[in-house]
């Protein structure tokens, strides 16, 4: 009896370790994938929006003279081409975006959530942000971000 108490007891041990590992080498991996985002975001790459799924839902917060906030929903198409356009202007002004405090949890469906706050540099103070990534087959994506913003010309384009 104490045998095969000891053999499931380990077999347990083990599958909890390996589970341990997995999660670790898949929470690696989602902080290579934002990494990677954030250099390509702020080298303004072309490539960023590979980053993302083709229907990723992109949500902007924007923050009103009021202090009021009104959620303002890109289609994906937009979203890509609103970034072509804005890039060059972008890598003129070395505009960039800094992330603190960030923080990753899992889901329970197996994606992360991934919460920062998010300081553009032309800000006087950090605004929240946050990724919902999830894993395929060509690694991990963007499935939606929501971004606070300030730039209030997200309203009139609506």
């Amino acid at each position: 009896m104490f045998k095969k108490f000891m053999a499931v007891f380990a077999s347990l041990l083990i599958f909890n370790i390996s589970s341990a590992k997995v999660f670790a080498d898949e929470l690696s991996d989602v902080k290579i994938f934002f990494e990677n985002y954030v250099k390509a975001a702020n080298s303004y790459s072309k490539s960023v929006t590979d980053y993302y799924l083709p229907d990723a839902k992109i949500i902007r917060v924007v923050i009103k003279p009021d202090g009021t906030e009104q959620p303002v929903d890109f289609p994906m198409a937009r979203y890509n081409s609103e970034l072509r356009k804005g890039l060059p202007l972008a890598r003129l002004s070395r505009y960039k975006n800094t992330y603190t405090d960030v923080n990753y949890e899992k889901l329970s469906d197996g994606d992360y959530k991934i919460t920062a706050m998010r300081k553009p540099n032309q800000d006087k103070k950090p605004l929240p942000f946050y990724f919902i990534a999830t894993n395929t087959k060509d690694g991990w994506k963007v499935k939606e971000e929501s971004m606070h913003t300030t730039v209030q010309k997200f309203l009139k384009s609506k």
